[in-house]
């Protein structure tokens, strides 16, 4: 029986067809680090390169012609398409593909080199490797390795909410090739004020400093660049000076947070309270108990509603408190001025001294223009205590 010969690419039945190119097709796609030669026209770009700049193609062919091709392009197989995705190389790419066809032939007669990565990654994981490929054999500027940590941080935000790793800077670090704790500056520079981000990427402030500056306020940033602005730098006496103004203001704002945590907290239990005094009241008047008379249950009613109108005047008041507390706070950011503690005790002092007056006035107007309601020595005496209570909340504040 005569051999049979058969050339790359080809099978008993001929071209790779039906299942058996099917097959090998789906053998490649799944093949990890598969060095392969492949013509550029299998080759297309990847738009996630966009970010990084195709400057300088033509010294590159050049290059290129001269040396040869220092490093493999890197390319993940499109079984669909039949095509082969860029993951790093896009300007040498361009690079080749500007050659004439002579050129071209004569350098990559059977292909360029390409190394094929793993086909079966997910988006995030394709993008993760193009940044780390493009950072490793680039020398990029200070806005684009900003933007290269920023970005594998929203990517691997995700990862970990999906439980698929635990530290996202050593993640940075491991794929940027730096330390855990330059990845982590990267992350706090990205909180700097707009012009000192721009001083940042202009080599105007380096990494160090951009970390500090954006560890601070908006206020203090902003002193921090008057004095770059006016002096060219800024030396550690005035730097710390300005970091404890900005941490008494982190300070301050954190009181009022919590203050204004502590009186929505007591407003939700009053809220809480008046709902349960109303429903125990329609229980009172929809189904009264037999062994209770009828004056013991308009008693009890009437117990009831007082108990609810002071939860309600209690609500009442934490709400405009909270208010003032916003409107405080209000004021001092337009002002751009420290409130004391004294200053601010002395203005909730005020606060709370008009409020108890206001219900004093209030109760005693009831009182006075509402004889009517007092019918029993019970009924004034409730009205009395309600009086008395607001007197010593009056008193109190005074």
């Amino acid at each position: 029986m005569a051999k049979k010969s058969f050339s790359a690419g080809m099978t008993k039945t001929g071209v790779l067809n039906n299942m058996g190119g099917e097959k090998l097709k789906e053998m490649q796609a799944k093949a990890e680090y598969n060095f392969q030669y492949i013509p550029k026209e299998k080759i297309i770009s990847n738009p996630k390169n966009e970010k990084y700049t195709q400057d300088g193609i033509d010294a590159l062919m050049e290059s290129i012609l001269i040396n040869g091709l220092r490093h493999n392009l890197s390319v993940i197989y499109d079984a669909d398409n039949d095509t082969y995705r860029l993951v790093s190389g896009e300007r040498r790419y361009h690079a080749i593909c500007k050659m004439s066809d002579k050129e071209y032939n004569t350098l990559f007669p059977t292909g360029i080199p390409c190394k094929v990565e793993k086909s079966n990654l997910t988006e995030i994981d394709e993008e993760i490797m193009l940044i780390s490929a493009n950072h490793d054999v680039r020398e990029t500027s200070m806005e684009v390795k900003r933007w290269e940590v920023s970005r594998l941080k929203e990517l691997y935000e995700a990862k970990k909410l999906k439980g698929e790793i635990k530290n996202i800077n050593a993640e940075i670090a491991k794929q940027l090739n730096i330390s855990e704790r330059q990845a982590r500056k990267y992350t706090t520079a990205e909180k700097l004020i707009p012009e000192l981000s721009e001083l940042l990427n202009a080599n105007g402030i380096d990494l160090n400093q951009a970390d500090k500056f954006g560890r601070l306020d908006e206020d203090a940033q902003k002193s921090i660049l008057e004095i770059l602005k006016k002096n060219g730098n800024i030396d550690n006496a005035e730097f710390q000076s300005i970091k404890k103004l900005s941490e008494e203001r982190a300070q301050e704002a954190k009181k009022y947070k919590h203050q204004l945590e502590e009186a929505a907290n007591q407003i939700k239990e009053q809220e809480q309270t008046v709902k349960h005094l109303e429903q125990r009241i329609l229980q009172l008047e929809k189904n009264p108990v037999a062994s209770k008379t009828k004056e013991d249950l308009e008693e009890e009613i009437r117990f009831i509603t007082e108990a609810k109108n002071r939860a309600e005047r209690e609500r009442a008041k934490l709400e405009t408190n909270i208010e003032k507390i916003k409107q405080q706070q209000k004021e001092k950011e337009m002002r751009k001025t420290q409130i004391s503690d004294a200053e601010l005790k002395r203005i909730n002092s005020i606060a709370k001294t008009e409020q108890a007056l206001s219900l004093l006035e209030s109760n005693f107007d009831v009182l006075k223009n509402n004889k009517s309601v007092i019918k029993t020595d019970y009924d004034l005496k409730v009205r009395v205590e309600i009086l008395k209570s607001r007197i010593d909340d009056l008193l109190s504040n005074l």
